[in-house]
């Protein structure tokens, strides 16, 4: 099976501190993220969370693979009602001057075979784009709005 891996980046006009704090508290993490009651960063945590949709409530179980602070993130992505399939996800931080180059990648897309299209590196790929395209920037607008 050919490996399926996700490379999203994006830059945003913000230090890298308080990108760090973005997608990494959680009290900021629901505002464009997901509500995750208990999320935790500390390395073999775990942490679940639902994706609320019209066809079913679709549970993502996540746990704490390596933490470096203010420069990367990675953890471990299932969908265990849909599928046996682990994938990895790595968000890593780069200081850009006074703004901060967020590199997502998304391995392991191919473990999800078998839930079917709706787990495909396709959906997974729109998703992604709208969270750090859209509903990050959406927060960040507002986070620099209310430090001026």
């Amino acid at each position: 099976m050919r490996q399926q891996t996700i490379h999203i980046e994006r830059t945003y006009p913000i230090a890298l501190t308080d990108l760090w704090q973005a997608i990494t508290n959680k009290q900021y993490m629901k505002e464009w993220f997901f509500e995750i009651p208990n999320f935790t960063m500390e390395v073999g945590g775990e942490f679940e969370f639902y994706r609320h949709n019209k066809r079913e409530d679709s549970l993502h179980l996540c746990q704490v693979v390596d933490v470096i602070p203010n420069e990367l993130f990675k953890f471990t992505w299932r969908h265990p009602k849909q599928s046996k399939g682990t994938s990895i996800i790595t968000w890593r931080l780069i200081p850009r001057g006074g703004a901060t180059t967020l590199h997502l990648t998304h391995e392991g897309l191919e473990n999800f075979s078998d839930a079917g299209e709706q787990f495909s590196q396709s959906r997974f790929e729109s998703g992604w784009n709208y969270l750090l395209g859209e509903s990050l920037n959406k927060f960040i607008d507002k986070l620099t709005l209310s430090d001026q």
